[in-house]
């Protein structure tokens, strides 16, 4: 196993003069072209990946066709207010084919009485996106989970730790409050129980269950969780990544760059591996047979992995680089597959330029 062949997809090119991403100096040219990817979807039925970025004209949306090798229009902005420029690990698709999302902010907290709320969002297949509601006002939404099952949305918002459930059926909000910690994408287990993070200092687990709407508040949380804390920005916790293994566990990436495993049963969770030496590891899916799927890497690149179920063994696939152009992924932010030969990575807040998707072929 490993990656035989990497390429890098130009949404909007744009070369920068910042040194720190959170203070730069936006020109007009890079509110114009300046992006940075921060979701990825994968739509079987369109054959298309659905793709949210960070752009400061709101044109926060875009479909790529691996077929062309090129990206296809899907305009946000006719359904933007001005303080809607990211989509931030906030896309997840129904059965019915509709892909549901969220919008977040980049703004200073001066003007957070300014600002109306994040969005939830639908595109209907083909179609383009129709807001559905502002759950929480002057808050946006950093990441959402959909329960397709039961008609729900969880969702997180910054600059305030809230907790919500969106009801789809009936626009009911649950505004469960502030939990003093965030995921960066969280899971639900086989029984329905959306897991997460709560306290600002401990960043402990929480699980909300949907079947009584009360929350499990656990005084335990991942290994190192406090010094991981602050990874992603100031106040997040420490889980990078989490999704169900349909085996009964969920996995869990962190902000340190490990690989652990839950038990929602127990809430035991267990320290798998380290796959590679760099912190973060915000990609990870299900692969084929036992493997999971995963990609980790800060501003000093990126890698794939592969880790088996049965056996306990991590692999690396290879760097993230493409030799043809002679360019180095930056910074990974999320993963999904096309197939079980294809791979695409999103790069974030890349300091030079536009960040890029990045397409790995895997030989199995």
């Amino acid at each position: 196993m490993r990656i035989v062949n990497t390429r890098h997809h130009i949404l909007r090119d744009c070369k920068t003069h910042y040194t720190d991403a959170g203070t730069r100096d936006w020109t007009d040219d890079m509110k114009r072209d300046y992006v940075a990817f921060c979701s990825l979807l994968w739509h079987p039925g369109e054959q298309r990946l659905f793709c949210g970025v960070t752009a400061m004209d709101s044109n926060v949306l875009a479909k790529f066709n691996p077929a062309t090798g090129r990206f296809e229009p899907l305009d946000y902005r006719p359904i933007a207010e001005s303080f809607e420029v990211k989509v931030h690990r906030s896309l997840e698709l129904g059965a019915d084919g509709t892909v549901y999302g969220a919008t977040s902010c980049l703004y200073g907290l001066d003007q957070r009485r300014l600002a109306p709320g994040g969005a939830l969002f639908r595109i209907p297949p083909g179609g383009t996106p129709q807001k559905l509601a502002v759950p929480l006002p002057h808050d946006y939404i950093q990441t959402i989970t959909l329960d397709d099952q039961r008609g729900l949305i969880y969702g997180l918002t910054y600059p305030v730790f809230n907790f919500f459930v969106y009801h789809l059926a009936t626009g009911e909000v649950e505004n469960h409050g502030f939990m003093g910690s965030i995921t960066h994408i969280s899971a639900i287990d086989d029984d329905g129980g959306f897991w997460s993070t709560w306290d600002n200092v401990h960043h402990y687990l929480f699980r909300y269950d949907p079947a009584t709407r009360d929350i499990t508040y656990f005084r335990h949380g991942l290994p190192n969780a406090k010094a991981e804390a602050n990874m992603m920005y100031p106040g997040a916790g420490p889980v990078d990544c989490m999704i169900n293994g349909g085996d009964g566990f969920l996995y869990i990436g962190t902000t340190g760059g490990q690989l652990c495993r839950l038990n929602p049963k127990t809430a035991e969770v267990t320290y798998l591996g380290k796959p590679a030496a760099t912190t973060r590891l915000p990609g990870l899916v299900l692969w084929h047979d036992s493997l999971l799927l995963g990609a980790a890497g800060d501003n000093e690149g990126g890698c794939i992995f592969s880790y088996d179920r049965e056996t306990g063994a991590f692999r690396l696939l290879g760097p993230v680089h493409d030799a043809q152009s002679n360019r180095t992924l930056f910074r990974v932010h999320d993963l999904r597959l096309a197939d079980k030969t294809h791979a695409f990575v999103a790069e974030t807040d890349v300091p030079d330029r536009s960040g890029y998707l990045w397409e790995c072929e895997l030989e199995i």
